[in-house]
């Protein structure tokens, strides 16, 4: 169990996660490893594969392929200040409608 201060905030060097992360010597290694074995020619394959895929509507190659060319999507929200009043106007006047027709 990760220890805490008085205020329940975890003491330095304790994140909580009993796992933590991989150590970065073992990262460099598995990279190495992958970078060894997987030419260029070979990674050429594996996108030509993909694309592929994503034309005949393969929705995890359209994702794979998106998320490596553009990133994973931010989203995004735009509120438009006026149309959130209206509909906020508009829900609150359909309430009162509807509790003038309950009372009759």
């Amino acid at each position: 169990m990760a220890e805490r201060d008085k205020n329940g905030r975890f003491i330095k060097g304790n994140t909580g996660n009993p796992r933590g992360r991989m150590p970065k010597g073992r990262e460099d290694k598995f990279y190495e490893i992958t970078l060894s074995t997987v030419t260029f020619e070979s990674w050429k394959r594996i996108v030509k594969k993909a694309v592929l895929q994503a034309e005949r509507g393969d929705g995890v190659a359209r994702k794979w392929l998106a998320d490596y060319l553009m990133g994973p999507p931010v989203q995004k929200q735009e509120v438009d200040v006026k149309s959130e009043s209206i509909l906020i106007a508009t829900i609150a006047n359909q309430e009162l409608m509807d509790e003038l027709k309950a009372d009759g």
